[in-house]
C-alpha cells in the first residue's frame, strides 16, 4: 500500500472529486497499488479514467508489440511506436495525464509471472487473456484478498465480471429526519449506509464447455440476458484460435462462432434462436468508442471497489453491441 495522507498539490487537483466522493475515498485511492494486463485500446481507456482518478502506482503488463492497426485504437501511442514495447511506449502519454502517479511499465509476458506477483496489489484489471489463465489469476487473488476485475471489447460488444470477494461499501441515502415538519414538508437528511456484497469466484462465472464447474446455478435464473451467452461464446473462441475473431478471417471465423455458440447454448439448454447470428458481424475488431464506454464502466467499478464508496456491479456487465446499452447481471452468486 501506498501512503494514504494527501499533499496540498493533490488536495488541490483532485478538489472536484474530493467535493465528489469525500476525503476518505480520495485518500483510499491514494494508497491504492492497481495491476493493468492489457494496455491495447480498452486499456488505454481504463489507464487514463484510473490515472485521473488519482491512485498510488499503477503497473502496466504488456509483452506485446506496437502494431499500425494498435495506432487506430490506442491514444496513448505515437506513430513512432509502430514494432515497439507497447507497455513501455505508452509511458509518457500516460503519465502526462497525471504526473502524481507512480507508473511502472512490465514487458514480460503475463504467463510466466508466479502467482506469488499479484498479491502486492490493490486491484488487478485483466484484459485480452485466456480462461485458464484468468483463472488462475482470479484464484491467487482470491486467496491473497486482492480484488479481480476482467473485461474485454469485441467490435462493439463489450462486457467486465468483477470478483471483489467479500466487499463492504458506504452507500449514501435520504432518508426522512423523524416526524419533524417545516412549512416545506418533512425534513430529510443524508445518512451514510453499510453494506456487504459477497463475489463468487470467476471460475462459477465464466463456465465453458467441458469444464467441471456447475452450470446449474447459472441456469435457475429464466430471464438471464442473452448476451452473457454471446460473452462465453467471444471467450471460447480466444481460448480455441488464441486470438480474437479477425476480419481478415472473417468467414471461417463465423463459422466457428457459430459452432461454439451451438455448444455453448445446448449447454446451457438456450434456443439458439434467441440470438441471431447476425450480431457476429458486430465483433471485429476493438471499435473505439465502445473501449471508451466499457473502460469507462471498468474504471468506474475500479474506483468504487477501492474507495469503498457506492454499490459496484454484482458481478457482469454486459454492453449491447447493436442498442449501446449496458446491463447488469448477477451471475454464479
Amino acid at each position: 500500500m501506498g501512503e494514504t495522507q494527501l499533499s496540498a498539490v493533490e488536495a488541490e487537483l483532485y478538489d472536484r472529486q474530493i467535493r465528489l466522493w469525500g476525503i476518505e475515498s480520495q485518500q483510499k485511492l491514494r494508497a491504492a497499488n492497481v495491476l493493468l494486463i492489457g494496455i491495447r485500446g480498452l486499456g488505454s481507456e481504463i489507464a487514463k479514467n484510473i490515472l485521473l482518478s488519482g491512485i498510488n502506482s499503477l503497473t502496466i503488463l504488456d509483452d506485446g508489440v506496437v502494431t499500425e492497426e494498435e495506432l487506430l485504437k490506442n491514444f496513448l501511442l505515437s506513430r513512432s511506436s509502430v514494432g515497439k514495447k507497447i507497455a513501455e511506449e505508452v509511458m509518457v502519454k500516460a503519465q502526462a495525464l497525471n504526473p502524481l502517479v507512480k507508473i511502472v511499465s512490465d514487458t514480460e509476458a503475463v504467463g510466466k509471472k508466479d502467482m506469488d506477483f499479484f498479491e502486492k496489489f490493490t486491484i488487478v484489471i485483466a484484459t485480452g487473456i485466456k480462461t485458464d489463465l484468468l483463472l488462475k489469476i482470479d484464484k491467487a487473488c482470491h486467496s491473497k484478498n486482492v480484488k479481480f476485475i476482467c473485461g474485454d471489447v469485441f467490435g462493439t460488444f463489450g462486457y467486465s465480471i468483477s470478483d471483489f470477494q467479500e466487499h463492504k461499501y458506504i452507500e449514501e441515502q435520504i432518508q426522512l429526519k423523524g416526524k419533524k415538519r417545516d412549512h416545506k414538508g418533512e425534513e430529510k437528511q443524508t445518512v451514510k449506509v453499510e453494506n456487504t456484497i459477497n463475489y463468487p469466484e470467476l471460475k462459477k462465472v465464466v463456465i465453458l464447455p467441458n469444464s467441471k464447474q456447475s452450470i446449474e446455478g447459472i441456469k435457475k435464473k429464466k430471464r438471464r440476458n442473452v448476451l452473457f451467452f454471446v460473452m462465453l461464446t467471444l471467450i471460447e473462441f480466444r481460448n480455441r484460435h488464441n486470438r480474437n475473431p479477425s476480419i481478415t478471417t472473417k468467414n471461417e471465423d463465423l463459422k466457428s462462432l457459430q459452432e461454439i455458440k451451438s455448444e455453448i447454448f445446448q449447454v446451457y439448454d438456450i434456443d439458439p434462436a434467441k440470438v441471431n447470428d447476425d450480431i457476429f458481424d458486430l465483433i471485429f475488431g476493438e471499435v473505439v468508442p465502445a473501449c471508451a464506454a466499457v473502460g469507462g464502466v471498468i474504471a468506474q467499478e475500479v474506483i468504487k471497489a477501492v474507495s469503498q464508496k457506492e454499490v459496484p456491479i454484482h458481478n457482469v456487465f454486459l454492453f449491447d453491441p447493436i442498442t449501446y446499452n449496458g446491463t447488469e447481471e448477477c451471475v454464479g452468486a
